[in-house]
């Protein structure tokens, strides 16, 4: 009876050895779909002209956040920190100067996305956006994961005169 006790309580030991040692191997990667799942607050912002200068448009300091969730829908907003406060103190009644500071140093839009795992792409459908050009569009984002950051690259546009726009973010814990 004994040499069955040790057997089960050695048996048990090397199954425990085991799978202690199996934790410190590389975990499978989760899908893209779900590691977008979450919400991100804006690192940087950059846009790299065709002779590779990048120039911060929402100037230093840029804030936004992005949000993801799992059934497929998305919302961002960007802007810049230093946007002058409007001297009416009310955002309906601004001068000329005041609206176009902040239409240039904001951009907020949401909508559905998709991802292309193997091609490492999201695609942003784009229902609204605070530059109205972009409502009823799709826009495609090239993206890496690295630990809790996420970067993606937007080709030129229409609101992005330069060669492409590299974005990166960190997850909110």
């Amino acid at each position: 009876m004994k040499s069955r006790h040790t057997f089960v309580t050695a048996a048990i030991a090397s199954l425990l050895l085991t799978l202690q040692a199996g934790q410190g191997e590389a975990q499978p990667t989760r899908p893209a779909h779900s590691q977008f799942v979450g919400t991100w607050s804006l690192v940087s912002i950059h846009y790299v002209e065709k002779d590779g200068r990048r120039v911060e448009p929402f100037g230093p300091g840029a804030k936004g956040l992005l949000y993801f969730d799992a059934g497929g829908r998305f919302a961002t907003q960007v802007m810049a920190t230093d946007r002058p406060l409007f001297a009416s103190n009310n955002r309906m009644i601004g001068t000329l100067e005041e609206y176009q500071a902040v239409s240039r140093r904001v951009v907020a839009y949401f909508g559905t996305y998709t991802v292309d795992e193997a091609k490492h792409i999201v695609t942003l459908h784009i229902e609204q956006s605070s530059f109205p050009n972009w409502n009823g569009t799709d826009q495609q984002r090239t993206f890496t994961f690295k630990g809790d950051k996420l970067r993606y690259t937007a080709a030129s546009s229409t609101a992005n005169p330069a060669e492409s726009a590299e974005l990166l973010w960190k997850r909110e814990h």
